[in-house]
């Protein structure tokens, strides 16, 4: 797991707690000392390792555990819980979508192209469907609610 990768969690985390200040007092009351806004600030931004024991902290007083659920799947193998978390499928998909389409644009008479870029961009649209219909799911909208 890289260092910028536990930064944003570590981040994500402040920000649930409340900000700064808030993840502060939770983590000094783990800890039984003070610790640095500063320092806090500087693990946020990836200037600095992330503390387990202030990992802890945030995660009991938010209720969220990223670095429990992300270490959990690195030892047991297996893949993301949520059904959400294919943000870099989708990002593949599209980059693989907008490679077909550019091949054929440069070369429309070409017919295994075309077919290929309505392969991709299908591929694209089949994904994007289905996330945004769990989505729809989670947020209580039912299907005849929405056009």
């Amino acid at each position: 797991m890289s260092i910028l990768l536990r930064a944003h969690m570590f981040g994500e985390l402040v920000k649930a707690v409340g900000g700064v200040d808030a993840a502060a007092a939770a983590i000094e009351a783990v800890v039984g000392h003070t610790v640095s806004r500063g320092t806090i600030s500087k693990v946020q931004n990836g200037h600095s390792e992330v503390p387990y024991a202030w990992v802890t902290a945030l995660e009991n007083a938010t209720g969220r555990h990223p670095f429990l659920n992300m270490r959990s799947r690195e030892v047991s193998g297996r893949p993301a819980k949520s059904e959400l978390a294919c943000h870099l499928d989708m990002l593949r998909e599209a980059t693989e979508g907008i490679t077909a389409l550019a091949a054929f644009e440069a070369n429309p008479d070409d017919p295994q192209t075309m077919a290929k870029a309505y392969a991709e961009l299908a591929d694209v649209h089949d994904m994007a469907g289905a996330t945004m219909a769990r989505l729809k799911g989670l947020m209580g909208v039912r299907t005849e609610d929405v056009a």
